[in-house]
């Protein structure tokens, strides 16, 4: 069996007469129409009436010029490197990372190399945008996101590109390449497996979202302190103190309280309390421990603070969260 690069390293006729003239070979309607409008609006007659979900090979050899389309699109680096201009911002694009794209986001890309891969995943669907994705599973995420959403993030901030990091994600990959080969194959039932499997994606990407959150937000020293101080506390809430932060991270105790308390605005005995009620929810959710069980697991020896504090922060008893499964 054929691997996914040798699948697509082949150079097809149309890449041929890119390579050969440099200039963008025009394949569909939209494309035909751009020299006479200089701007590509990609709809979604695109995609066929049995068809949600179209996976090909972005052309090489040819600069593709600035457009947009009314479709969310995955722009995933299966080799190489690719150079675009994402919303008036250059993006460079490395193996193995993926350039999430919302619908009406405007963007070009500079031509691709022999050896470049990049694979256009396109979802027609309207249940899915980069602020639904990236609220998916936020009830019980921690700190960081809630951070980020209310602090850092103003409210009007509108983000319609994001770039993720996938080296380190084999699952996802696999993801993607199971994705591909049932795409190019046509087994029967594909569409169907191909939105089950994009149900999975979306997933698998929102969990890499949340986890490279300080990395795609830590702009400034300020914000990438109090994102590592942040990741710190969700990652051991349950029995984590101040002193023993201060100590790690090379602080002063009373310095590293006064900092979090000017960055977040609560104190850290509260910011450990929320992580632990964070965590209360998503067992909650996922597991069928018994409410005291998680109440101690968590970190609480106060039955009744636990409940009040539960309430509190998520408007919802823990009885009323288990019976949401």
């Amino acid at each position: 069996m054929k691997t996914i690069e040798e699948l697509f390293l082949p150079i097809d006729a149309l890449e041929q007469e890119q390579r050969r003239t440099g200039e963008m070979i025009e394949e569909f309607e939209e494309e035909r129409g751009y020299f006479a409008h200089k701007f590509l609006k990609i709809k979604n007659e695109l995609f066929s009436e049995n068809k949600t979900i179209i996976i090909r090979k972005h052309r090489r050899f040819a600069h593709y010029p600035l457009h947009s389309h009314q479709f969310m699109e995955f722009n995933y680096m299966l080799k190489g490197r690719s150079k675009q201009i994402v919303n008036g911002e250059e993006v460079i694009l490395e193996e193995k990372q993926v350039l999430l794209l919302d619908s009406n986001s405007q963007h070009e890309l500079y031509p691709l190399g022999e050896n470049d891969l990049l694979i256009n995943f396109l979802f027609k669907t309207s249940d899915i945008n980069l602020s639904a994705f990236k609220r998916i599973d936020s009830e019980h995420i921690g700190l960081t996101y809630d951070f980020l959403m209310n602090t850092v993030l103003s409210k009007d901030y509108y983000e319609n590109h994001l770039l993720l990091d996938l080296k380190d994600n084999q699952e996802i990959q696999d993801t993607f390449e199971q994705m591909i080969r049932e795409f190019y194959f046509d087994k029967r039932l594909c569409n169907e497996v191909l939105n089950a499997f994009s149900q999975v994606l979306f997933l698998q990407l929102s969990r890499v979202y949340h986890a490279q959150l300080s990395h795609i937000y830590g702009t400034n020293s300020s914000t990438s302190n109090v994102l590592l101080i942040l990741r710190r506390i969700e990652e051991n809430a349950k029995d984590i103190s101040l002193q023993e932060l201060a100590a790690e991270l090379g602080y002063n105790r009373n310095y590293l309280s006064n900092l979090i308390k000017k960055e977040t605005g609560k104190n850290f005995k509260q910011l450990v309390i929320e992580q632990r009620l964070h965590e209360a929810h998503h067992l909650l959710l996922t597991t069928n421990i018994s409410i005291d069980t998680i109440c101690e697991y968590v970190g609480f020896t106060n039955r009744t603070q636990f409940y009040k504090k539960f309430n509190e922060l998520f408007n919802a008893s823990p009885q009323n969260v288990r019976s949401m499964r």
